[in-house]
């Protein structure tokens, strides 16, 4: 049967520096976890600013002192939704990371991996340039 099982760690935690440092990671874990949900959620709110600011575009384009201008329509809402998708792609990926990284510290793994962080934090960047480039295109036409 599966039974939940509680941590079985491989260090003295009755040593009081030894808990004060493994609570120290576990701390410096969680703030990890929420930086990247506030980075998440910001990238949620930029779809919502992007979707705004195509109304008000369209609403500006309507007033007849701006008659001139062109009426381009500026394909905002694939952005936007791609923005949402990422904005919670990013949160995923944190809840992700913190499990992965607690799991780590419980264990007592004397060495972590930089390797998954940094495809993340590139493949994340990655994402956000192609977004501006893509609205770049899209306005520039």
């Amino acid at each position: 049967m599966n039974e939940c099982k509680t941590p079985v760690t491989v260090f003295d935690l009755t040593n009081p520096q030894v808990l004060l440092a493994w609570q120290r990671n576990h701390l410096a874990n969680e703030r990890t976890f929420l930086a990247w949900c506030r980075t998440g959620l910001a990238l949620f709110a930029f779809g919502f600013v992007i979707e705004r600011f195509d109304f008000f575009i369209r609403q500006m384009q309507s007033l007849p002192m701006f008659e001139g201008l062109t009426r381009k329509h500026l394909h905002t809402e694939a952005i936007s939704l791609t923005t949402f998708a990422v904005g919670v792609a990013v949160i995923i990926m944190a809840g992700w990371r913190f499990a992965y990284v607690r799991r780590l510290i419980n264990r007592g793994e004397q060495q972590f991996s930089a390797l998954p962080d940094m495809l993340f934090m590139i493949s994340i960047m990655a994402i956000i340039i192609s977004l501006f480039a893509a609205f770049w295109l899209l306005v520039a036409r």
